[in-house]
């Protein structure tokens, strides 16, 4: 039973969320006082989510998901009719509410609350700490990619080269993190990049959501 593809996804994002949410946020609360409105976590955040930030978050979120059904090879499935509309219709929220979990508030709190927010500081600018933090955040794929062998048949192989798997964080997902970057640098709302992180990975991770879940 441990050893489950279903065990796995919850085991893999109690991790997640011990070693990148826990425990940095405890350290800068035992070291600075930090609290988790100082994280963008906070009943503001949600109330301008469905306010004064819902819109640039939707459309977004739009753009990204109409762009990967058409273009992205994670939409095939769909595209081609693999699943009926009652299995969408349960398993694309569901999907969506593991990944606002998973990538959303694991990889932003991380790399935007945390990391952004301290380069900017260190650097005086929003500028450097977008372009610093979304160059890291790109790279920090790249293991999965080489080690992993998660790398995307059809963009860079089954089995990437170190440096095709760094070429390619850098090019896309670099590109991403710029643009989760610069909303959290405008609204310094978690809630919101969460939203639209979750949506980003939403399409490509859908088929293995399904198939793990027997939804």
């Amino acid at each position: 039973a441990w050893a489950s593809p279903r065990t796995k996804f919850l085991v893999v994002l109690a991790r997640k969320l011990v070693v990148f949410v826990g425990v940095p946020f405890l350290l800068f609360r035992l070291i600075f006082g930090y609290r988790w409105r100082d994280f963008g976590i906070q009943a503001a955040g949600l109330r301008a989510l469905a306010g004064n930030h819902l819109l640039v978050v939707l459309v977004l979120s739009g753009m990204i998901l109409v762009f990967q059904y058409f273009a992205g090879n994670g939409a095939k499935p769909i595209r081609q009719g693999e699943f009926g509309a009652r299995q969408l219709a349960i398993a694309i929220p569901l999907c969506f509410v593991w990944l606002f979990l998973e990538v959303g508030l694991v990889e932003e709190f991380f790399f935007r609350a945390v990391v952004q927010g301290r380069l900017s500081a260190w650097f005086k600018s929003e500028i450097s700490g977008v372009t610093l933090m979304a160059l890291l955040f790109g790279l920090a794929h790249a293991p999965g990619f080489i080690l992993r062998r998660a790398g995307l048949a059809d963009a860079i192989g089954e089995n990437p080269s170190p440096a095709d798997a760094m070429a390619y964080t850098i090019v896309v997902l670099s590109v991403a993190g710029i643009f989760f970057g610069i909303v959290w640098a405008r609204t310094k709302n978690l809630f919101a990049v969460m939203f639209i992180h979750a949506s980003a990975d939403l399409l490509p991770n859908l088929k293995h959501f399904i198939v793990t879940w027997g939804i």
